[in-house]
């Protein structure tokens, strides 16, 4: 799936422990699988107990598998009954008021302040708790928990403000009380919808509670917009809305509890597959798709870090960003040929320099020696002038012999060193492309990916706001549903 940013909530401590658990969930799931697989010894056949056994053992899997696919469901059931995951799944913060809540209830400062945060908790606990049916005021001061149910008030205005702003009593539940009427001598307030896809939909169900007359404009011969599925004789394929993209902040985890539809995790292993059918390996798989990523950071850098979002006082799209980029990588793929050619040059001219000087010490050395052998040969003087000079000239070659020997030695280890660093260069020599023609295939799927996610080519989307709801997007594993009964 296309690379998202992690969103950022304020109760992200029990979205990472969900994230924990699913995850452990995973792993559990894939030791089962390994540890059960059937093995053989020396290409022979299995017996016809081991088979049963393994008959056995396949069934246990996927009993476990069936028991794991239904891990996010609990999780998020088991965080829906708690007061901080509710006011998760609200996207709301759980110990502080959100900028709207403050704006609206200015009037509430300190321990009243908190004692709205406890009551809305506990409200949008109620409505988790059963969602199929409507959360009327009069119940929720009847289950208000003590002490908070001392002022029936603030429990009504917090309900207001939780239905007004749609985080109760919305989707597809059972009214117990008549749609509000307008007031006397007045007429409902008439609202036209343009468009009735999803979004339109679910506003003039939601604006019809609240007592509107709505009358929906659609273009298509249909409705659902975008969330349509085609049929033709027994074949059935869901074109768009076909996967639940998390359930954490996602309406869609209470409109499935309301329509007893049951989600299943979609299972993480994707492999691809290149044109002539064979699987791309996984490693090459996961560097592209590691590159793929690196891209989306570079051109988000470009965009929030250098502002580059307009060339010529003309938008920036994405698709001219990634294409920007690749192409400097291409060129830092150059950059570092060359690089590796310097490199490998200086090596070798501090080679050549070391191997003129050696010879130049084996020719001072052969000199030297001459010449300590005929100071050797020498008489030796009757004076005693004439013996300290020869004493003294014998020392100075000994010294100037033992100085040249250690340091032709010193360049013997130094040319040792630098045909190691040679050999390491020769062997490891950098890329010759930034990416060969097999990875840029495997990276065009990531953008075409990419480009199904956001439903246009990526040549439309602005580098500037195309991730701009990446702060709200739903957290969880993707799921997809299976509708038992409306």
């Amino acid at each position: 799936m296309s690379r998202r940013k992690r969103a950022r909530v304020e109760t992200r401590e029990l979205d990472e422990k969900l994230k924990q658990d699913d995850s452990e969930s995973d792993q559990s799931e894939k030791s089962k699988i390994a540890s059960s697989s059937p093995k053989t010894v020396s290409g022979r056949r299995e017996s016809s107990s081991s088979r049963n056994e393994t008959k056995k053992d396949d069934k246990l899997i996927i009993t476990q598998e069936a028991k794991s696919e239904d891990i996010e469901e609990v999780n998020y059931k088991e965080m829906l009954n708690s007061l901080e995951g509710a006011a998760f799944q609200s996207r709301l913060p759980f110990d502080k008021m959100s900028s709207l809540e403050a704006e609206c209830f200015s009037d509430l400062q300190g321990a009243s302040a908190q004692a709205f945060i406890q009551i809305r908790n506990r409200v949008l606990k109620l409505w988790f708790g059963d969602p199929k049916k409507q959360l009327t005021q009069e119940i929720a001061i009847q289950k208000m928990e003590p002490p908070y149910n001392v002022d029936p008030v603030l429990v009504l205005r917090t309900h207001a403000f939780l239905e007004r702003h749609g985080f109760i009593n919305y989707g597809i539940y059972e009214r117990v009380t008549p749609i509000p009427s307008p007031p006397k001598g007045k007429q409902r307030p008439k609202v036209v919808i343009i468009g009735a896809g999803v979004s339109g939909l679910a506003a003039a169900r939601q604006l019809q509670s609240f007592g509107c007359e709505v009358v929906i404009l659609e273009g298509r011969e249909r409705v659902g917009g975008r969330i349509v599925t085609y049929r033709k004789g027994p074949y059935v394929a869901d074109l768009g809305a076909m996967v639940v993209t998390g359930l954490g902040g996602n309406p869609v985890t209470t409109l499935s509890v309301q329509m007893n539809m049951e989600l299943h995790k979609i299972k993480q292993k994707c492999p691809l597959y290149e044109a002539t059918g064979n699987q791309v390996p996984k490693h090459k798989d996961e560097m592209v798709e590691r590159e793929f990523n690196r891209l989306l950071d570079a051109t988000s850098y470009l965009s929030h870090q250098v502002d580059f979002n307009y060339f010529d006082d003309t938008p920036v799209s994405l698709g001219q960003a990634l294409e920007w980029v690749i192409k400097l990588q291409q060129k830092n793929v150059k950059h570092k040929q060359i690089q590796h050619l310097k490199a490998f040059i200086t090596l070798q001219e501090k080679l050549k320099n070391n191997i003129n000087k050696m010879s130049d010490i084996r020719e001072l050395l052969k000199s030297m020696k001459a010449e300590k052998e005929a100071l050797l040969a020498e008489d030796k003087a009757t004076s005693e002038d004439a013996g300290i000079l020869h004493e003294f000239n014998l020392r100075r070659l000994n010294r100037e012999l033992n100085k040249l020997c250690n340091e032709y030695e010193a360049m013997v280890k130094q040319n040792a060193s630098i045909d190691d660093k040679l050999a390491q260069l020769e062997t490891n020599p950098p890329s010759s492309v930034y990416l060969s023609v097999r990875d840029r295939q495997i990276l065009d799927w990531h953008f075409a990916n990419l480009e199904f996610a956001n439903a246009t080519p990526l040549a439309n989307l602005s580098l500037k706001h195309w991730d701009q709801d990446d702060d709200f997007e739903f957290t969880g594993n993707h799921l997809t549903g299976n509708l038992i009964r409306l």
